[in-house]
């Protein structure tokens, strides 16, 4: 039986308008893990990256028509659904025999949807390996589709949902993701993150769940990946690394774990298996982390393992704000983990939303002139997005304060591609939201003490996401801009 799975294509332009540049595509993890999963078990499998390798519907359906396949898995994020459903309806004109299996966590939040609407047979619900396994195995041998737990599916017009499947413990049960069925010379790093230049990174996974309970979070829900952490063994991780090195030339990392390091003996025992096989010294990482727990030792140990930068999830800079998100620390636990992460000889990079539950302009002003006092180097600043799945999602949709015309308005920067912001604040406007999100752009990045660094670390290479950057942020005004500036 031969799968194709598909990533779908994204709309640059619209989500990210003139900042596309500083948006460069991934290859999935997601979508690599599952392709091991069915090829170790025999399966001819094919991967197609129509994000990457900017394919149209007509490209999509080129390569469908080449693979020849039984079977479509399409990984579906919620800006991407509308195109996704278009490329259903595509396939189910020119090869309607093609079973159509849709992830991820929007298409497992409305599979009753897409189920009854005909764009997919099968919804995968959950970790996909083993799930997507099950489904094969039960297509090709005319199984019981009933046992097949994580799956919802039409059986004479019903929709039926099966028990889901429990999340996978064993972690290091799982094949290495299988990265040379993708197009690795088409991937690229932001230049705002590359810490070596000519290598992109590869990304890597040491865990999965989170046992935090963000309400703009939707990954840590049994819908997704959970809340219970599960750890790789710190030897695998570390044996994935050097096989990545050794069959790709990879020598720089990047940790798509929703936390980590979390556990401190984890992460202990990974970089000490790093610097025991001298692979510190040619190998580089990056990671996303909590401000909490963090402290002096691991830190020092992390920059000696070859770790180069933390990406922080703030939020914000108003305590009132950070509890109600359910953050569990401070702005003052975040000072001092930026101080703990510099002193250590790590670079630190801050993410922020602006446009949050409750939040006041005064509020937002509060969240910049914070990012702008921190001792880091790069400071994200979205237009909050309640993503389905997530707590707030829920409890702003119950009061119909979530508003937009299609799934592809979920974006962080509707000012910058022409698009408005799905949910304002009350005692905002959209206009307003929009302007503050320009007005945190511009106050960071335009600073004298971050361009005189942007000097010293300069790549020339990467001029043209200068140009663009600048350019951007310089000129780009959203439409009541000049009313605010001019108070």
């Amino acid at each position: 039986m031969r799968v194709l799975l598909l990533i779908p294509p994204t709309d640059l332009a619209k989500s990210y308008g003139g900042l596309r540049k500083f948006s460069n595509p991934q290859p999935s993890l997601g979508i690599a893990y599952v392709a091991s999963s069915l090829r170790e078990n025999g399966y001819d499998v094919k991967v197609v990256d129509a994000y990457v390798c900017g394919y149209d519907l007509e490209g999509i359906f080129n390569s469908i028509r080449e693979f020849s396949p039984d079977v479509i898995g399409i990984s579906v994020l919620t800006p991407s659904a509308e195109v996704v459903y278009e490329i259903s309806r595509r396939i189910r004109t020119f090869s309607p025999g093609i079973k159509i299996v849709f992830g991820n966590l929007h298409a497992s939040l409305f599979s009753d949807e897409v189920l009854t609407q005909n764009y997919a047979d099968f919804v995968v619900h959950g970790e996909g390996e083993l799930t997507m396994l099950k489904l094969i195995r039960s297509l090709e041998n005319n199984g019981d589709l009933g046992s097949v737990t994580g799956i919802s599916f039409r059986r004479n017009n019903n929709i039926v949902n099966n028990p889901p499947s429990p999340h996978i413990d064993n972690l290091d049960s799982l094949p290495f993701p299988a990265w040379d069925l993708f197009p690795m010379d088409r991937y690229a790093t932001d230049p705002r993150t590359q810490v070596k230049k000519d290598f992109v990174e590869l990304q890597i996974l040491a865990t999965r769940g989170c046992p935090n309970q963000c309400t703009f979070c939707s990954s840590h829900t049994e819908r997704s990946l959970g809340s219970k952490y599960r750890m790789r063994n710190p030897k695998l991780v570390v044996d994935e690394m050097i096989y990545m090195y050794e069959k790709y030339g990879r020598e720089v990392f990047s940790f798509m774990d929703l936390a980590f390091p979390l556990v401190k003996s984890h992460a202990t025992e990974f970089c000490n298996e790093i610097i025991r096989r001298g692979y510190n010294k040619k190998f580089k990482w990056i990671t996303e982390c909590r401000v909490k727990p963090l402290d002096k030792d691991l830190l020092s140990l992390m920059k000696k393992a070859g770790c180069e930068r933390l990406c922080f999830g703030v939020e914000s800079g108003n305590n009132k704000i950070l509890q109600s998100l359910k953050k569990n620390f401070t702005t003052e636990d975040v000072k001092k983990a930026v101080k703990m992460t510099s002193a250590a000889g790590l670079v630190a990079d801050a993410m922020f939303m602006i446009g949050l539950p409750g939040e006041t302009e005064e509020m937002i002003n509060e969240t910049i002139d914070f990012a702008k006092g921190l001792n880091i180097r790069y400071a994200i600043f979205n237009i909050f997005v309640p993503y389905p799945g997530c707590e707030l999602y829920d409890t702003l949709n119950a009061q119909k304060k979530i508003r937009f015309k299609g799934w592809s308005d979920f974006t962080s920067y509707p000012g910058f591609s022409g698009g408005i912001p799905v949910y304002v604040p009350d005692g905002l406007t959209k206009d307003k939201l929009m302007y503050l999100q320009e007005k945190a752009m511009k106050s960071f990045y335009l600073r004298p003490r971050f361009i005189f660094n942007e000097i010293l670390n300069f790549k020339g290479d990467k001029m043209g996401h200068y140009v663009d950057g600048l350019k951007c942020i310089l000129f780009h005004k959203s439409n009541k801009q000049d009313k605010y500036e001019n108070k």
